[in-house]
């Protein structure tokens, strides 16, 4: 049946193609289907799906960030039907909460000697706006010599100008993804920074809660990774998924369908997740 992407973001977070832009460039390089995920919101999804594809079969999604034993990580619900249940009200308030962290980061890089404003950070931004977006300010205003090096010299964790966002436990995540109608997957598992043992018990634990999937393939696994997650999958039952997590321009070097190269995740999975959900 082809290739697959379920792992993207557009400008309606912080990706740099529109909703319609990601569908064009998922037909022009053939790929079977395409979802599109954006952090914290689903905005973007009434473009995205009413947008005319005719060979991309179209999947709305979102990727939720989470929080639990003072670590963090995101969880992507595919097949999201945002006119059901709560995801839409909740999200507004991440999106909220997402605002007031940027007022936060702005004050601060004007303390530490940085010209910004929020009024400059909307001209550059898409819908949401976002540390990506500030990194990129930073670069264009002459400040660091990169958006790279503004993120890692001051936005990453513990730089001068971080401050934590709030976010859902996992448990609000997996109620909010399934009240749409939707299946929740965990993403990129190999990216949380704990340990291979934690890691499987944490998989365990969202079973318990609900977790329908893992994210096994993704651009910055490993091959070890890859086999590590899928085993997993297999012993728990639970359903396989995976994307590039392509951002567009501010995430140079990963392109859709196919992530740093390293990518060829076939149809099948889709497939199955088509038969779990019944439809």
């Amino acid at each position: 049946m082809g290739i697959i992407d379920l792992h993207t973001h557009s400008t309606f977070s912080d990706g740099t193609l529109t909703p319609e832009e990601i569908i064009k460039l998922a037909e022009k390089i053939q790929l079977s289907a395409v979802a599109l995920t954006d952090h914290d919101t689903v905005s973007g999804l009434d473009d995205f799906m009413n947008f005319d594809a005719c060979n991309v079969e179209k999947i709305p999604g979102v990727e939720i960030s989470v929080q639990m034993k003072g670590y963090n990580f995101h969880m992507v619900g595919l097949f999201i039907d945002k006119s059901n249940g709560i995801i839409e009200e909740k999200l507004q308030i991440l999106q909220n909460e997402r605002a007031n962290r940027n007022y936060k980061i702005i004050e601060k890089l004007n303390q530490l000697g940085f010209k910004i404003s929020i009024d400059e950070l909307m001209e550059i931004a898409g819908e949401q706006l976002g540390r990506p977006h500030i990194a990129t300010l930073l670069f264009k205003k002459g400040y660091c010599s990169s958006p790279k090096e503004a993120f890692e010299k001051f936005l990453k964790k513990g730089a001068p100008a971080y401050f934590d966002k709030f976010r859902y436990s996992p448990e609000e995540a997996i109620k909010m993804i399934h009240s749409s109608n939707g299946i929740a997957i965990i993403a990129h598992p190999g990216l949380i920074n704990i340990s291979n043992r934690e890691k499987v018990e944490l998989i365990k634990y969202l079973k318990n809660i609900g977790l329908d999937g893992i994210e096994v393939f993704y651009s910055d696994h490993t091959k070890e990774d890859e086999k590590f997650f899928y085993e997993i999958a297999m012993r728990e039952n639970l359903l396989i998924s995976g994307g590039s997590d392509f951002h567009g321009e501010n995430k140079k070097g990963i392109e859709l369908g196919t992530g740093r190269g390293n990518l060829n995740i076939d149809y099948k999975y889709l497939e199955k997740m088509k038969q779990y959900l019944g439809v």
